[in-house]
């Protein structure tokens, strides 16, 4: 990171923030606990990463779980948020989480290929750009050249940073066209009406997730919608207010056993909250099975998704869905209606 880069980031989010992420971020190279909301931190040993491995590999298993990898869904998933202005009715948000872009080689254009013609009107990436949690990141910025442009949208392309993120990575992510939110928020307006997207720095591993901050300046009667990396801070999150949260990091499960029981969740969250949509007291949410896989690039019994959410007021007519004859076949659509 040059010095102008850090003075930026200096400037941006204060010396005791910067600091804090720096040393935590040194600290990873000798431990395997974080200092957030999770615990242990097995995509973060070595030798756990290098037996599962050769274990798909022995048993033949490996060259299904990365074509699983590879097959990408589309997901709809259809949310009444209390208060949403009419003018944000019907608003289409893409949703990717857990990119992991160097899991596999041209996968930003993969993604950037299932993407197209896909109508959205917001794009929101919730962390997790790269595929290990240490080391180089430089290369990734391929893969971003060739994915951001298709995520081009009226409001914009926002993101957070995940426990694979390094904060300096910041300046080549903002620099491809995606605009991070570090604690920060940012108004989407629209017809004189205005909501507000906050973002938070990465709870699971860093613990630097600070809403108080994100929320500077945000009206407190505002619709906000909020984009964390992992389903771990629900109910601090309902407390203040928001009407919808959006995470990712569980990749729910990765590897499952038949029916899409995983066999292990890296999140400290009832598992209800680990995938998919869900509701806490006022607040909808839902938690990506993300785009990418990590530690090993495979997947069994837990397709990779991506996600549009359709925005709805209360009093509002759910969207007319394609009929599935409409659907191309290369495509898998799975609609979720929010429960009240």
């Amino acid at each position: 990171m040059d010095e102008q880069s850090l003075t930026m980031l200096r400037q941006r989010l204060g010396d005791d923030h910067l600091g804090r992420r720096l040393r935590i971020q040194v600290d990873r190279i000798t431990q395997i606990t974080g200092h957030g909301k999770g615990s242990l931190h097995y995509e973060s040993i070595p030798l756990f990463i290098g037996m599962v491995g050769l274990f798909l590999r022995l048993s033949g298993l490996y060259s299904r779980g990365y074509k699983n990898a590879l097959s990408l869904r589309i997901r709809e998933n259809s949310v009444t948020i209390p208060g949403l202005p009419k003018a944000f009715d019907g608003m289409r948000i893409l949703h990717l989480s857990d990119l992991h872009l160097d899991g596999h080689q041209g996968f930003g254009a993969l993604i950037a290929n299932k993407i197209a013609g896909l109508e959205f009107d917001l794009c929101v990436l919730t962390g997790d750009f790269r595929f290990y949690e240490m080391g180089r990141y430089q290369h990734i910025a391929a893969e971003l050249n060739d994915l951001v442009p298709a995520l081009n949208c009226k409001y914009g392309v926002y993101g957070i940073l995940g426990n694979h993120d390094f904060i300096e990575m910041t300046p080549m992510l903002e620099s491809s066209g995606i605009r991070l939110l570090i604690n920060e928020s940012a108004a989407l307006s629209n017809g004189g009406e205005t909501i507000w997207l906050v973002g938070v720095d990465d709870a699971h591993l860093y613990g630097l997730h600070d809403l108080e901050k994100g929320l500077s300046g945000v009206p407190a009667d505002g619709v906000r919608i909020l984009l964390v990396h992992s389903p771990e801070i629900i109910p601090e999150a309902a407390a203040k207010g928001f009407g919808l949260y959006l995470s990712g990091h569980t990749h729910a499960g990765q590897i499952c056993l038949p029916g899409g029981r995983p066999l292990y969740l890296n999140a400290r969250s009832p598992r209800r909250f680990t995938y998919g949509p869900w509701q806490f007291e006022q607040m909808r949410g839902f938690t990506s099975a993300g785009v990418g896989s990590s530690g090993v690039f495979v997947r069994y019994f837990c397709p990779p998704e991506i996600a549009i959410h359709i925005l709805n007021c209360e009093d509002a007519t759910p969207p007319v869905i394609a009929r599935r004859e409409a659907i191309p076949p290369d495509r898998v659509y799975s609609i979720d209606r929010d429960q009240r």
